[in-house]
């Protein structure tokens, strides 16, 4: 328990200064309404000045659960999913919601089935007839039926159960995992505080008819994982839901608030959700209520029940936004508990005696705020976005739709072309000289040729596959000449020269395998290109151009690319296909020389063969020798063309794939742009990205002016005084910036790479972020736009500003003032959040002062300013603390509707509705008839006239048959129905008549046990340490039937009184027997925990003389000494045990967290189950520090029989040690 929520003490416990990490837990359409606008105002807000939240998941300090029936999807009223750019970041996620279907059959098919499930059968009100006859849906949501809404939580337990541990679990671990995450969000927290908050309205069906059960559960998960913690509850009214079926809203508004007054008196609603679980149930479900409606104690009204939203999510968003306006908040509450501990008493008519009151809590409080606001933060912020896309855009080269000057020329695309991929052209001239004598079909003549193909013949060093083919030719032919061989074999030897020269230059078709020139050539062609593919070679030169601040940026690469592209592949014009033309071209003049030529010069070769004079004198020798000589050539001249064809087209080849490397489109996204592979598909995810981050932005922008242009009620604009210095900047400057910012990563190909993660986007934007924050206008020293935009105002003016904000700013909730409800200034705390907050006291304070609304009851004193640490906004909050239900002007209506919808649905969340006390005060007759009913109840149980049943109900008989008239506290909340008070009455008035003296005493004696024993008053100690007995209602009225007797004794035998009952209390075991069960009829909180049980009359009470006999055969007895009891008379009579014990109220501490106060039977009960043992610690009032249970010695029989009485009030236990 939150240590700021313990009345005063001995010592005063220190306070947190800082954030508290909470659990929002949202009930029903109310909780989700709410809990969606405060997700909305994290991610719209600015974090350690220059950082905003994405996602609700990154925001460290908050978990969320969506508790619902209804599974329709629903982001914001007056918002649609299409139209709202927050709609998806504020919608709950499927892991923070509980909406699954009820299966109500499972429960409802039959009685027997409902039986099956024990801890929904002792309490679920809707027989099976009943939903039928309603024609329930669970599907379609609770339908205004809150039953259906407690067994939806039953059903789902294990499932609520284990969320909230796991979220619990996660606010404890971001703690240290996220530290910083917290510390980039300017967030400190304190790591041993947990808050939750249940929001829900009491109008509909889930939020009302869960919200008990949830606030339970949320305290025991806290104290199951020894949290110090706080459970807040939220709770609206159903003043703002009367359009929908008004007379149901505001009867389940008053089944509701009966709920929680009883369980806020400490009354437990149940014992458990299921039996094998072990959790500590508290007595109370929360530690502080703050209940909320559409108007408030100013009579501010509100027909619109966003506006109601809007407030509640303004007020728990602050608790995030300024630390100290957090920490003062929380300070005030330690303050004002010393009124919530109270209670409001309300005395019953004087015949009942001037001390006879009915006994409200003070536990409830109320809260408003509203805040005057210029938006500058909201402003601001767009001009960040704004300027983070700029330089964005102007980093990258991403243009505008309207500039588009910046392209590369073909010019520049050439010089690309030329340096990084040796492209230049030349003419080929090297053709042999017989195209003349043979027909062409491609080498017609001169064309372009390519230097990239020449690269390909190069070889090791500065050898080419050209020289080496020229060289093997000389040798092998010169070897020819001069080796000796017969001319006449020439012929043949020539043609194995060949097939050597063609195996080395084409391989061979036995051995594919050898490295021969066309290989070689391939082989260069893939060297080429994993050289040129480097990152440190064409990627590296691409991203310079990127990079480059004169012709560069990523439209212009991406544009360079594409024309690459086209040069290296345009059918028509593209140098690809050109140097397959060229391959085409080499390999026909190849071909045409080794078919034609070549055979040619093999038969002029075949001419020379001959031998001996003959040869030598007709010149063959010589002739061989010349036609040898040109074989050679025409051989040489073959193989060379081949090797050209072969480099042309391993040429195309290298560029085909480099130009594969770049790119290819491979379809187009849903905008009909074309969506590449390769590098420029690279690029492409740059640009993506890049466009990404800008639509990000964009989505950015709109989302904040959209929060500008919101208005509720209790937001107050006023219109910012702009700055003169916010002017334009120059594309260049900047860019300047983002260079500066991006600095350190080394250009835009680092840049690229994290642009592919989260992680670097957010590490990209932040840099941005950065710089955009150092060269927004500086703001005036000491001069808040706040103040600014005041100035500017007429005193008209800011005085209706001041007067809207504090009307509004008053807590929401219709009270009556004017009654005896003691609601006064002291209740009130208003803390106005400002920047500069002494300074603008002095300024305007006087001013505040002047417009606070009237009849509220506050004053100027209780307004107190804090510093906000938010410059243009001034936030007003205004708590109510410790008034009563019964203030609630509303309750009369919701009271008459109750009683109409009651008839019609059960109400309430249990069965045994006479168990929930009435939350309203009714005037002095009806708390007549209210009195005059227990009277008579209590008059009928004493004669025997009314029975008690093992049920708790009380019944009688009438005309030979039995009615039943409901328990005690049915009694109590709505008195008799009007048969049975006229038939009970006459049979009371029957018996009484015909009393005699010996059983007037008796019955003195009997009323006087009920007052002291079965209604036994509770010692209660207040603030001042001041201890008395408590006589609580039932007790003050069996005083005052016990008077009412001893004066009819008195006055029927005046000189016997006394003695009649001495005799009487002496003989009551005899006369007098105990009602059984009867300790279960009272509220806890009115009697002391020894209470005994009811005493009756036995049966032979009334026969006459029988009493009056048994008392003179006591009269008779020899008085030696006092008689002894008869049999079973002590058992009976139920005595206080000797020498008992004070009665205190204790505090418990469990791992340094203060839990209480507990009266000694609630001890005894904690004790029996294991979660109290002799070394707890324990503290009470008079105590100087804490002890354990073993050493205080009036707790001796703490762990025997249990002892002790509850105090209504008690002061706080030191700090735990």
């Amino acid at each position: 328990m939150d240590k700021s929520a313990q009345p005063s003490g001995p010592v005063t416990p220190l306070v947190s200064e800082k954030i508290h990490p909470t659990l929002f837990i949202a009930l029903g359409g109310t909780g989700m309404k709410v809990n969606i606008r405060l997700r909305r105002r994290i991610l719209n807000a600015i974090w350690g000045g220059n950082n905003q939240v994405q996602h609700i998941s990154d925001f460290p300090l908050v978990q969320f659960i969506n508790f619902d029936l209804d599974s329709g999807e629903v982001t914001q009223d007056g918002k649609s999913v299409k139209t709202d750019v927050l709609a998806e970041q504020v919608a709950f996620t499927s892991e923070e919601k509980i909406i699954e279907p009820l299966h109500l059959s499972k429960y409802t098919h039959s009685i027997d089935e409902l039986n099956r499930h024990r801890e929904v059968a002792e309490w679920f009100p809707l027989t099976p007839d009943k939903i039928k006859s309603l024609g329930i849906d669970p599907s379609k949501g609770a339908g205004q039926i809150r039953a259906l809404s407690r067994l939806y939580f039953f059903d789902k337990y294990p499932t609520i159960r284990d969320k909230l541990r796991d979220k619990v679990a996660r606010l404890l671990n971001n703690i240290g995992t996220q530290a910083d995450k917290l510390k980039k969000l300017g967030l400190e927290i304190d790591p041993g505080k947990i808050r939750i908050v249940i929001t829900g309205s009491a109008a509909g069906g889930t939020g009302s008819g869960s919200f008990l059960d949830m606030g339970y559960l949320a305290k025991a998960i806290l104290k199951e994982n020894n949290i110090s913690g706080k459970v807040d509850l939220f709770f609206v009214l159903p003043g703002g839901f009367n359009a929908f079926n008004t007379e149901r809203v505001q009867a389940n508004g008053y089944a509701a608030l009966m709920e929680l007054e009883t369980c806020m008196r400490g009354n437990p609603l149940l014992k458990h959700w299921d039996a094998t679980d072990n959790l500590f149930i508290d007595t109370r479900p929360y530690d502080d209520v703050f209940i909320i409606d559409n108007g408030n104690v100013a009579q501010a009204r509100t027909e619109n029940q966003e506006d109601i939203y809007e407030m509640v999510s303004d007020v728990l968003f602050t608790d995030f936004t300024s630390q100290d306006f957090a920490n003062k908040k929380r300070s005030v509450a330690v303050n004002q508990n010393q009124f919530k501990i109270r209670s409001f008493d309300v005395s019953l008519p004087q015949d009942y005696g001037s001390e006879t009151k009915l006994r409200f809590p003070r536990a409830y409080s109320s809260v408003g705020q509203a805040v005057l606001d210029t938006q500058i933060d909201a402003r601001q912020n767009v001009r960040l976005n704004q300027q983070v896309q700029h330089m964005l855009k102007a980093f990258f080269g991403v243009a505008n739709a309207e500039v588009t000057g910046n392209r590369p020329t073909d010019k520049e695309r050439d010089e690309f072309l030329k340096e990084q991929l040796t492209i230049t052209a030349r003419t080929f001239t090297d053709l042999p000289q017989f195209l003349s004598r043979v027909e062409l079909t491609q080498a017609t003549g001169e064309f372009t040729h390519y230097q990239i193909a020449d690269d390909l013949l190069q070889v090791e060093g500065d050898n080419s596959v050209i020289a080496q083919i020229e060289q093997k030719v000389e040798v092998l032919f010169e070897r020819l000449q001069n080796g000796g061989a017969d001319k006449d074999q020439w012929l043949t030897l020539v043609r194995e020269i060949q097939q050597q020269l063609e195996r080395d230059t084409k391989g061979s078709s036995i051995d594919s395998a050898e490295r021969n020139h066309e290989v070689r050539i391939k082989e260069n062609r893939q060297k080429r290109f994993a050289q040129w593919t480097r990152e440190d070679n064409l990627p590296e030169k691409l991203f310079r151009r990127l990079d480059d601040d004169e012709r560069g940026g990523l439209d212009y690469t991406l544009a360079l690319v594409e024309m690459i592209k086209d040069r290296l592949e345009n059918e028509s014009s593209g140098i690809i296909p050109a140097l397959e033309k060229n391959s085409g071209r080499f390999k026909e003049l190849s071909e045409k020389l080794e078919s034609s030529e070549l055979a040619r010069e093999f038969e002029r070769l075949k001419e020379t063969t001959g031998k001996g004079l003959l040869a030598r004198l007709s010149g063959k020798e010589k002739q061989a020798d010349t036609v040898i000589s040109q074989v050679k050539d025409t051989l040489r001249d073959s193989l060379l063309f081949y090797v050209r064809s072969v480099a042309a087209r391993e040429a195309a080849q290298l560029l085909r794939d480099i130009s594969d490397w770049l790119g290819r489109k491979e379809s187009v996204d849903n905008n009909g742009r074309p969506l590449w592979n390769g590098f420029v598909g690279r690029l492409q995810d740059g640009r993506n990205a890049v466009d990404h981050l800008l639509k990000g932005i964009d989505a950015n922008i709109a989302k904040i002016k959209a929060s500008i242009h919101t208005q509720h009620a209790t937001l107050i604009p006023l219109t910012l005084v702009k700055n003169d210095d916010e002017q334009s900047v120059d594309s260049q400057q900047v860019r300047e910036w983002a260079k500066d910012a991006f600095k350190d990563f080394g250009g835009s190909k680092t840049l690229f790479g994290k642009l592919q993660t989260l992680e670097g986007q957010e590490e990209l934007l932040l840099k941005l972020r950065n710089k955009a924050v150092q060269q927004l206008p500086k703001n005036s020293p000491g001069v808040d736009p706040l103040t600014t935009a005041l100035a500017a105002l007429t005193p008209d003016e800011q005085r209706e500003k001041f007067r809207l904000l504090l009307q509004r700013a008053m807590p929401w909730v219709p009270l009556n003032l004017n009654g005896d409800f003691e609601i006064h200034k002291d209740l009130y705390t208003c803390l106005i959040g400002v920047q500069n907050a002494s300074e603008f006291s002095r300024t305007y304070g006087a001013l505040l002062a002047q417009c606070l609304p009237q009849g509220t009851g506050m004053t100027a004193s209780q307004i107190q300013f804090v510093e906000s640490g938010m410059p243009g906004k001034l936030i007003c909050y205004t708590e109510l603390s410790g008034f009563p239900i019964p203030a609630l002007t509303q309750l009369s209506t919701y009271l008459a509707s109750y009683r109409k919808e009651s008839a019609i649905i059960p109400l309430h969340v249990h069965k045994r509705i006479s168990q929930f006390v009435q939350p309203i005060q009714f005037n002095q007759e009806q708390y007549r008839q209210f009195a005059e009913d227990f009277k008579l109840f209590l008059h009928a149980i004493a004669l025997g006239i009314l029975e008690r049943l093992n049920n708790g109900l009380y019944e009688f008989l009438i005309a030979k048959d039995n009615f039943t008239i409901g328990d005690e506290f049915s009694i109590r909340q709505s008195g008799f129905n009007s048969i049975h008070r006229t038939d009970i009455t006459a049979q009371v008035k029957d018996k009484s008549l015909r009393l005699d003296n010996a059983q007037v005493a008796a019955l003195v004696v009997l009323f006087e046990d009920l007052s002291t024993n079965a209604y036994k008053a509770q010692k209660r100690t207040d603030e001042k340490g001041v201890s008395r007995n408590f006589a609580a209602f039932p007790s003050k009225i069996a005083e005052l039937l016990k008077n009412e007797y001893l004066a009819r004794l008195n006055r029927q035998a005046p000189g016997d009184a006394k003695k009649l009952v001495e005799t009487a209390e002496h003989l009551m075991g005899q006369w007098g027997h105990r009602v059984e069960g009867s300790l279960a009829d009272v509220y806890h909180e009115e009697v002391d925990v020894n209470h005994g049980e009811k005493l009756t009359t036995c049966k032979e009470f009334f026969k006459e003389g029988w009493l009056e006999n048994l008392f003179k055969q006591t009269d008779a007895a020899p008085a030696a000494g006092i008689a002894p009891p008869p049999p079973g008379a002590a058992g009976n009579g139920a005595p206080p045990p000797p020498g008992a014990a004070p009665q205190h109220s204790y505090h418990l501490s469990v791992s340094g967290t203060n839990y209480g106060p507990y009266n000694t039977q609630q001890l005894q009960q904690y004790v029996q189950s294991g979660q109290i043992t002799r070394d707890s610690l324990l503290w009470r009032e008079g105590m100087a520090a804490w002890m354990t249970a073993g050493q205080i010695l009036e707790l001796a029989q703490l762990f025997a029989p249990a002892v002790g009485g509850p105090p209504l009030t008690a002061p706080a236990p030191p700090p735990a040690p």
